[in-house]
């Protein structure tokens, strides 16, 4: 705790400014303090120097006199008189004939002394000696000290004084209210009406500014607030009612990745698709989408050509047997969404279209066929004779239509009732549809009135009446009208044949009536080719 004191109070700021001004001023007395001892010292140094100079005028003239005699004991008293000064190191009096006095001191190099010469007392203009005052450079050291340790001093105390007086004057003027304004800001409540309280002094200054911005700030900060809970509340309601609608949707809605298997289905979906789903959560698998339906390739080609090409598909698609016994289809659809990695994602909606589709093919099945016998009604009949003949023309194929009329229905109809014709229709419809082939095609054109459209595999005329004569035969065994009564028909069939007797349909088809009718002059119940006598009776 007292490491994490000092450390708090080393970051205030007041504290950080005092401690920089501190470190300044003290190198500016470090530097301040070495120039004030040369300067001092060079000042001393011209002081002594004006000193020594003085005090060689004292002893000028018995000085020259010494020299001039070569009086050594004169000398002897000058030189010892100037050591006596304490300005004064050393002296040596030396004259031009050999005389050579010194003080008694230590010092014998004469490079820092100062040299006055000695001129004749008598004739000024001729020189008899000189005399070497040897500064007291110790002297001169310990004022110079003197002098600068008190300038030191004096400013050490200064900067002292002007360190404390900027401590406080700071901590008054800028830490105190910074302070109390970070202690207000960190009390205010985010959200709250509250702003912070400009410190007294302070109202047109920085700080002042300062104060303003950051109210500013809380105010912006304030609606920001309000506008992201309004905007958050607004979200909240509509991911709610996504998500109401998502679930309780009656379509099935669901989520496929890039590898197309489920990664979100709703309860619609679920409902379709739930025992599928079950079994593969059971064994911790992904629900592989195509594996749901009938066709798993071509669900496979068509989603992943939605991926790679980013468009929207429709389609109606066979639920398999993995979901359901019985057949039943969806209507899907399929476009693209991209992820937050940016890949392409397949989002799907489903219908159950089982109704309408049975629905449809009904409608289908019933304005194609013909509602009593169930075969191949005179519209769908033709619609399949033009194609059948444009088959045989690209293939080079033949083909035989065979026009057929039941001989004595009309009496039937007429003593029996159309209860019992209509028994005779059916049945005779199921004996056909029973002979013919698949690639053949039973047509029912009106009526008693029939067409068998045969295709030879072989291309001869025996195979064509091994076929007619086989499906003749279906004539000779009766038809129970009803519990009493048991009838015979039969039945006069014209043929006429592809390429030999016309390349159009509606060109054989009255040429196979032209047979038909040949077939009747001949006595009924036998067939005959066009243009040919009756072959069978």
């Amino acid at each position: 705790m007292l490491f994490l004191d000092l450390a708090r109070m080393n970051n205030k700021i007041h504290l950080r400014v005092t401690r920089i001004v501190l470190l300044s001023a003290s190198a500016f007395a470090v530097v301040v303090s070495f120039t004030s001892y040369f300067y001092t010292k060079s000042v001393e140094q011209k002081i002594m120097e004006n000193a020594l100079g003085q005090l060689f005028s004292t002893v000028k003239h018995p000085a020259q006199i010494a020299a001039y005699l070569d009086n050594e004991e004169l000398a002897s008293e000058v030189v010892e008189s100037l050591l006596n000064n304490d300005i004064v190191a050393g002296s040596i009096l030396t004259s031009k004939t050999g005389l050579n006095v010194v003080a008694k001191t230590k010092f014998t190099e004469l490079n820092n002394s100062l040299s006055y010469p000695l001129s004749d007392p008598f004739t000024p203009s001729e020189l008899v000696g000189e005399i070497n005052i040897q500064p007291n450079q110790v002297l001169l050291h310990e004022r110079v000290k003197a002098s600068a340790l008190e300038k030191v001093l004096i400013l050490i105390i200064q900067i002292l004084v002007i360190t404390v007086l900027i401590l406080t004057l700071l901590r008054r003027a800028l830490t105190d209210p910074i302070q109390s304004i970070a202690a207000n800001l960190h009390n205010i409540v985010p959200g709250d009406d509250s702003n912070l309280k400009c410190p007294f002094g302070h109202e047109r200054d920085e700080i002042g500014n300062l104060v303003s911005d950051i109210n500013k700030l809380l105010v912006s900060t304030r609606e920001t607030i309000k506008q992201e809970r309004l905007l958050r509340s607004r979200i909240e309601s509509l991911e709610k009612h996504f998500r109401l609608i998502f679930e309780r949707a009656s379509a099935g809605i669901f989520l496929l990745d890039n590898k197309l298997n489920l990664t979100s289905v709703n309860q619609a979906f679920k409902k379709i698709a739930g025992i599928a789903l079950e079994e593969r959560r059971v064994k911790k698998q992904n629900a592989y989408l195509p594996e749901f339906f009938f066709d798993p390739d071509i669900v496979h080609d068509l989603l992943q050509d939605v991926l790679k090409n980013d468009k929207k598909t429709a389609c109606d698609l066979r639920l398999g047997t993995l979901i359901t016994h019985e057949e039943r289809w969806l209507h899907c659809l399929f476009s693209t969404v991209k992820n937050d990695e940016g890949e392409n994602l397949i989002e799907g909606l489903v219908v159950d279209v089982t109704e309408r589709t049975f629905q449809m093919e009904k409608i289908l099945f019933e304005s194609e066929h013909d509602t009593l016998t169930k075969l191949f009604n005179r519209r769908a009949g033709e619609q399949l004779l033009n194609m059948m003949l444009s088959n045989a023309k690209k293939n080079n194929g033949q083909l035989a239509l065979l026009l057929i009329d039941l001989d004595g229905f009309k009496l039937i109809n007429d003593n029996y009732g159309h209860d019992a014709g209509d028994k005779v229709l059916v049945e005779i419809s199921r004996r056909m549809q029973a002979t013919i082939r698949k690639e053949d095609v039973l047509i029912r054109m009106g009526g008693d009135e029939f067409i068998v459209i045969f295709i030879p595999k072989e291309g001869s005329s025996d195979e064509i009446n091994l076929f007619v004569n086989k499906l003749h035969k279906q004539f000779d065994a009766e038809i129970e009208i009803n519990s009493m009564r048991k009838s015979k028909i039969g039945s006069s069939i014209g043929i006429a044949l592809y390429p030999q007797d016309g390349n159009e349909v509606e060109e054989l088809l009255v040429k196979a009536d032209i047979a038909m009718y040949q077939a009747k002059k001949n006595g009924k119940n036998c067939f005959s080719y066009f243009n040919s006598a009756c072959s069978f009776k």
